[in-house]
């Protein structure tokens, strides 16, 4: 009877580890997460472009660069620098003519920077939800967040994040828009992912993963935890 006890006592300890720490846990992964987002997103590394000559358009003469979904990084180019500085030291915004000539009229750029903020605004919500939810006594608020805002953010993070993927995809890999003299053109010899896709694709494991463990399971509230404390209410 005593070795019963003793062993359902040990269950109860460590089923209240668990209701403890998995919002915790949650809560961490969610916010890697959305940094590794951030870093993808606005990195200036997402696409390594190769064009194999230099060419002779009006906006751009460089056989070579490395462009992100909203900057870019070239060592014979000095624009505007960026505002985010912390997340994208030495990346420099595109001009307004680059943008009007490669940018504006490329939907699976204009769709990948779409589904960039989609990504960013819902990983941000997550973040918050989740944080909330490993620290808020209210049960009804906790199992809200949880159902509502954390399971839905977590699995649009995922699927707009592999979305963003379509970059890939853009004119200046696929098309022949560079000139390399005045009657003819033709397309990039290669485009491969850089630092920032390197880190996009983890921030889209890690949503993928919080997206399992928010499916998986909920949290025990905290009233359910305070009984299966005094060992009354088992969750």
């Amino acid at each position: 009877m005593k070795n019963e006890e003793h062993e359902e006592t040990s269950i109860l300890k460590g089923q209240r580890v668990l209701n403890r720490g998995y919002p915790v846990l949650v809560a961490i992964l969610v916010t890697c997460a959305c940094l590794l987002d951030v870093y993808g997103s606005m990195g200036c590394d997402f696409i390594r472009l190769e064009i194999g000559f230099e060419p002779v358009n009006d906006v751009w003469q460089d056989s070579g660069a490395q462009f992100g979904l909203f900057y870019f990084d070239s060592p014979g180019t000095i624009t505007k620098e960026t505002n985010f500085a912390l997340f994208n030291k030495g990346c420099q915004v595109y001009s307004t003519s680059f943008e009007d000539n490669f940018i504006s009229t490329d939907v699976s750029w204009n769709s990948s920077r779409f589904m960039a903020y989609i990504t960013g605004i819902s990983g941000v919500l997550g973040t918050v939800a989740a944080w909330l939810l490993a620290i808020s006594p209210c049960s009804w608020l906790s199992k809200t967040l949880w159902m509502a805002v954390l399971r839905v953010t977590m699995v649009l993070s995922t699927c707009a994040g592999a979305a963003m993927f379509a970059f890939f995809n853009t004119g200046i890999c696929t098309e022949d828009l560079w000139l390399e003299d005045e009657q003819s053109s033709r397309a990039a010899e290669s485009c491969q992912p850089g630092e920032s896709a390197i880190f996009g694709i983890a921030s889209c494991l890690a949503f993928f993963i919080c997206s399992i463990l928010v499916l998986m399971r909920s949290p025990a509230s905290q009233e359910e935890k305070h009984l299966a404390g005094d060992g009354t209410v088992k969750t």
